[in-house]
């Protein structure tokens, strides 16, 4: 069972909003701009990519030379706000991870996120130990995720035809048919059941996983 970070596991919508608010206005003091405040919108649209593709998704306007900086901003911020509280865990997810342990799934993470991010969410809600693997796209030098599941299996030697991905976006979905395995999309993260109807299932709430597995046979 490998899972979704941003989105999925971890509701990060008020940290990217007041990351993305506080590295702005940090980067218009330091070089004297106007950068203006992105859209709530097209902040979060870009929630699920790599870091590179969030600053040019989100800063469309910004030019190059800036946007190594603004991404350095945006992580510090969002590791401050998570500290402070301001980050959680989606409703049920503990207790569908202990129901999903319990009945023998083995459970790995894959996130398109940076190393530092996904150490910060994995050891600040003491999820380290609950993942037999968790594999980033800025450890492993990747901007497909399809990679990162095939890390995974490999390294736990189970087949993609009996393992299952769990994310929020098409992105997630797309990734897991790309290597022949499953894919539950869950409608509390960033996507839409439009967005996620090319998954084998599709589920509202946390709680679901643990039946949607069962039901999958896995």
């Amino acid at each position: 069972m490998i899972l979704d970070l941003d989105g999925t596991l971890y509701s990060s919508s008020a940290t990217t909003l007041g990351a993305v608010e506080r590295a702005v206005r940090d980067l218009n003091a330091r070089h004297g701009l106007d950068l203006p405040r992105p859209s709530n919108e097209l902040i979060l649209s870009g929630v699920g990519v790599t870091r590179r593709e969030f600053a040019e998704a989100v800063f469309p306007d910004l030019p190059e030379r800036y946007h190594e900086e603004i991404d350095e901003l945006v992580w510090h911020w969002e590791r401050e706000l998570v500290t402070r509280g301001r980050g959680s865990l989606f409703p049920g997810a503990i207790d569908a991870l202990d129901d999903l342990e319990a009945a023998g799934c083995t459970l790995a993470v894959a996130t398109n996120a940076g190393t530092g991010y996904m150490n910060h969410i994995l050891d600040y809600f003491e999820l380290r130990p609950r993942f037999a693997e968790a594999r980033c796209a800025g450890a492993e030098g990747t901007t497909d995720k399809s990679e990162l599941l095939t890390m995974i299996t490999d390294s736990l030697a189970v087949g993609p035809a009996g393992s299952v991905m769990v994310g929020d976006r098409r992105s997630d979905v797309e990734a897991a048919g790309r290597v022949g395995m499953r894919a539950i999309g869950c409608t509390w993260g960033f996507g839409t059941g439009e967005e996620l109807s090319g998954a084998d299932a599709v589920i509202g709430r946390f709680e679901d996983l643990p039946v949607a597995v069962r039901d999958m046979g896995t």
